[in-house]
């Protein structure tokens, strides 16, 4: 009953609407299916979740009948994908709908048509021009799969009756549409092999996942050259932006984006909302990481258009923006985004990402020199303390920081005691640790250490013991940190980032 409840209460207004039309009046039967209305009636009208057979039987049979319940439950069933394939079912849901995605559905019905006339009775006059007609619309939206079927038929019939030059012509035609369906395909499993290793590989085999998607992009440039296929080069696109991203080249990795972005947004066989959507939020990463954070704004409120709002999808782009605020130190806005995000829920981010959105929070605060609420926000149980390299660093040296900027050293010194030093920290992280160790020893007192504080300081901020990310779980760069609470000035001609200079500037 799940999957039935789930898909009604789905429907939009108009598609209800036409369900309610066809259950009441396009029955075979004289009179109309009660028991189907009623049950689509008590489905629709439940809110507070799935009610089971035994209730849906009740209330249509007053009694329990479970042979006959789920005999209803498949026909309503069949009744709802009825009214989904019917082209005023499909019109509803224009405006939710991408053109490409309905004119797909549209272009499978009408190759079942083709064939239901084909092996029907008759001769079917009209056959030839649905042929031709499924033949133009699989050209205009670059479903090679389907193409190359009709063309098959169309290089049989075209035979028969005009003899072998109208046969070769077509089967030429059908071997150029084969190639692009294979190179289709190629592109595809590559573009997916590439995400499922950059997803579960990590930085473990860097030089493979880039030498993996350089041998890609050749050879399918090389295949591609010829076909002119927007599709295809959508894929490959996608190939060079996660090279050029791999290898933390992220001008270039924007320069291939936007690229991307004219090929989607031009091209009626590519353009879908979720892929416009998440190029321009990868643009809002490519900015961020550059610095240039109006311009991740701007593309992180365009990736929101475009994405359902309340996805996973959606609050990743919103997650982009604070990064964003954050870097340009606007902790107003910072706040209302993190409160707009700690409103979803556990299912639709999962409890890693709730956990990152307190983490946003606790940052915020620590910001606004919220100390004590710093500490509430961080003593709860999170997802992120998983992650030992990562976020469950960041959340211990940000629990080190709040308990120096309350004047608890003690409670400072136990947990840079506990600080879990990794053997496969990053470079920077080691770095961090290394300055808090010696720190702690000296009671966190700067002024002793104040040369050496200034030699890691500049060797943090050149990159020379790993450079910050703006996109990772150091959301307050170390080497700021320091230069505010200790009071350092460094020379000018250190390159510092937004948040040292705003610190150094207000000093």
């Amino acid at each position: 009953m799940e999957k039935l409840y789930n898909l009604l209460q789905n429907l939009s207004k108009p598609q209800l609407k036409l369900l309610k039309v066809h259950l009441r009046y396009l029955s075979i039967r004289k009179e109309p299916d009660t028991h189907l209305i009623k049950l689509s009636e008590l489905l629709i009208k439940e809110k507070k979740g799935v009610p089971s057979l035994e209730i849906c039987s009740q209330v249509i049979y007053d009694k329990m009948n479970y042979h006959a319940i789920q005999k209803l439950k498949s026909r309503l069933l069949s009744k709802i994908h009825d009214v989904l394939l019917l082209d005023r079912g499909m019109e509803n849901r224009v405006g939710e709908q991408d053109e490409l995605d309905r004119y797909v559905v549209i272009i499978r019905r009408k190759v079942a048509l083709y064939h239901t006339l084909l092996m029907g009775p008759g001769n079917m006059s009209n056959l030839d021009a649905e042929m031709e007609e499924i033949i133009r619309l699989c050209k205009k939206y670059e479903l090679f799969s389907v193409l190359c079927e009709q063309l098959k038929y169309k290089k049989l019939v075209n035979g028969f009756k005009n003899g072998k030059k109208a046969f070769e012509r077509v089967n030429a035609e059908l071997q150029f549409y084969k190639r692009c369906n294979d190179t289709l395909e190629k592109a595809t499993d590559y573009y997916h092999l590439a995400v499922i290793n950059s997803d579960f590989s990590g930085n473990n085999n860097k030089k493979d996942y880039q030498l993996f998607l350089r041998e890609c992009i050749v050879e399918l440039n090389e295949e591609a050259s010829s076909l002119k296929s927007p599709l295809i080069t959508y894929y490959i696109r996608n190939l060079e932006a996660m090279y050029y991203e791999s290898g933390g080249n992220m001008e270039v990795t924007r320069d291939v984006c936007q690229e991307l972005l004219q090929v989607i947004i031009t091209n009626k066989s590519v353009c879908r909302k979720q892929r416009i959507a998440v190029v321009y939020n990868q643009l809002a990463c490519c900015d961020i990481q550059l610095h240039d954070y109006e311009k991740a704004i701007e593309n992180s409120q365009s990736a929101q258009k475009y994405f359902i709002r309340n996805s996973a999808n959606y609050f990743s782009a919103l997650d982009n923006q604070f990064l964003a605020h954050f870097h340009q130190l606007n902790f107003d806005k910072c706040k209302l985004i993190c409160s707009a995000l700690l409103k979803s829920t556990l299912d639709e981010v999962g409890e890693f990402r709730y956990a990152k959105y307190l983490f946003y929070q606790a940052n915020v605060l620590f910001m606004n020199q919220n100390y004590k609420e710093v500490l509430q926000v961080l003593n709860r149980k999170m997802e992120l303390t998983k992650d030992k390299i990562g976020w469950n660093f960041s959340i211990r040296v940000l629990t080190i920081q709040t308990l120096i900027a309350l004047g608890r050293m003690d409670d400072a010194s136990r947990h840079v005691s506990s600080l879990i030093k990794h053997d496969t920290l990053r470079m920077r992280d080691k770095a961090i640790f290394r300055i808090l160790r010696m720190l702690e020893r000296q009671g966190f007192d700067g002024l002793r250490l104040r040369e050496k504080l200034e030699q890691e300081i500049k060797l943090l901020t050149t990159g020379k013991n790993g450079k910050w990310d703006p996109i990772s779980s150091e959301l307050i760069p170390f080497e700021s940190w320091l230069c505010q609470h200790y009071r350092i000035q460094l020379p000018d001609q250190i390159p510092l980032n937004r948040h040292t200079l705003s610190i150094l500037e207000g000093d």
